[in-house]
């Protein structure tokens, strides 16, 4: 399964809750990128959570909708 790294402060709340994919940050992986596909959405420090992709067309920009029930901690780092 594809693992991205996003910000989790950029939930966005409309019908759904759903994080921004950022292009910056994410740029090696926009060419794997499909409506409807199954990644992990994680933060390096501490969360990572399945979610399924969709494309917002209004807005131009890719956005993982959470499956909030698989949310897993990870192990710190220090």
């Amino acid at each position: 399964m594809l693992r991205i790294e996003v910000d989790f402060n950029t939930i966005q709340i409309d019908t759904r809750e759903r994080v921004l994919i950022d292009a910056v940050i994410n740029q090696s992986i926009l060419q794997y990128l499909r409506h409807g596909l199954s990644v992990t959405l994680y933060t390096p420090q501490d969360t990572e959570v399945d979610a399924v992709l969709e494309f917002d067309q209004a807005l131009q920009r890719w956005f993982g909708v959470p499956d909030w029930s698989t949310r897993r901690d990870l192990p710190s780092s220090t």
